[in-house]
């Protein structure tokens, strides 16, 4: 087991995730409302300006979050993607298939906005032939999403996706369906088109973006599987660096009279266990007892999303610590991460503060945890 884990992610990485949803939801809405116009839809008391503005300004809002989505991960700097990434397919050295169709997709819109403001130069064939690329990166976009993205197997992309999908399959449906059967076998090449879609995404997605080693396969550098997320990793080992060494240095004593904060270094052991939440999250709980009387022992609980690299993304943890009489003495939360050593502040709402250090090693497949504490009063 593993757990690659953040103090306090990069603004622009929560910024980039969600330009890039609601820029697959305008790109839908456009879509879904292109096939409509094609149809001449009409519904009763609404003008047809009104599909026509509505249209217009889903494709320019789609282009404006798109814009923001590269621009934001330019300026988080997590991933080594350059400006000619965003528009060159294949140049990237992140990913650069699933990033290379997010190149392709944006080009595809920037192509369709352009001619559409050049509309009255071009002509309306010309610029009805190329309006069509906007169909074109809708897929493109979609499968991008999970290439790429960090929510790949999160609850809430799997059904916003979903949703995108069926509304682009009703809309394509009602068109194809307008007329029938005139010209059946264009109609017919159309509705199988359209279901390569859905069908293509249930054959992949679980060997893909769903399955284990994702980010690796996907064309992730080493580098970066390293840091997930620029974070330190708590993670499997066979054993050595974080490794309780022989005779683990001091007691763990409370100092003179007992009356002060524990201090001092203790050998630790104990369990680790992750756990699936609702919605998608996933839970690390680490057990540790030290064997000193006023520290015996320390919780440590981990909450995020699963990351494409293997682990969890925190968000948010609780340490608690205390003896076997009092167990949740000291509460407090993790403040760095370094390698397989935890820091921790924890306070008793008395003016007692603790540093916790736990320099951990947890051997693969045993959920077993072993190290050392380092206990230090903070003034």
């Amino acid at each position: 087991m593993s757990i690659a884990a953040v103090s306090s992610p990069s603004p622009y990485w929560f910024i980039t995730r969600g330009t890039g949803a609601i820029a697959l939801v305008l790109l839908t809405v456009t879509v879904a409302l292109g096939v409509a116009d094609v149809r001449r839809t009409r519904l009763r008391g609404v003008p047809r300006f009104v599909f026509d503005s509505v249209h217009r300004s889903a494709s320019l809002l789609a282009v404006a979050f798109v814009a923001v989505h590269i621009v934001t991960t330019l300026l988080d700097g997590f991933a080594p993607i350059g400006i000619l990434d965003a528009f060159v397919p294949l140049h990237s050295a992140y990913r650069p298939i699933w990033l290379g169709l997010g190149a392709v997709a944006f080009d595809l819109l920037l192509a369709v906005t352009i001619t559409s403001l050049l509309r009255q130069r071009l002509g309306y064939r010309a610029w009805r032939i190329t309006h069509w690329l906007a169909y074109a990166s809708w897929p493109v976009a979609l499968v991008h999403s999970f290439g790429t993205g960090s929510d790949a197997k999160t609850h809430w992309l799997l059904v916003l996706s979903g949703i995108c999908v069926a509304v682009t399959l009703v809309a394509i449906a009602a068109r194809v369906s307008a007329g029938w059967p005139g010209q059946l076998p264009a109609r017919a090449s159309a509705l199988g088109a359209a279901a390569l879609v859905p069908i293509g995404l249930v054959l992949w997605l679980p060997s893909g973006p769903l399955g284990s080693g994702w980010a690796r396969r996907a064309g992730t550098p080493p580098s970066v599987l390293a840091k997930t997320y620029g974070t330190t990793t708590v993670a499997a080992s066979t054993g050595g660096s974080g490794s309780a060494g022989a005779g683990s240095a001091g007691t763990g004593s409370a100092g003179a009279g007992g009356a002060s904060s524990p201090s001092g270094n203790s050998a630790v052991s104990g369990t680790i266990r992750q756990s699936q939440q609702p919605g998608g999250s996933a839970l690390v709980d680490i057990t540790l007892t030290t064997g000193s009387g006023q520290l015996h022992d320390v919780h440590i609980r981990l909450r995020g999303q699963p990351s494409a690299g293997g682990g969890v993304q925190m968000t948010s943890s609780r340490v608690s610590a205390g003896s076997m009489a009092n167990p949740d003495q000291y509460q407090g939360h993790i403040t760095g991460l370094n390698g397989t050593t935890i820091q921790a502040t924890v306070s008793d709402g008395h003016g007692s503060t603790l540093v916790l250090v736990a320099a951990l090693t947890l051997p693969p497949g045993s959920g077993a945890v072993t190290g050392t504490l380092s206990t230090t009063p903070s003034h």
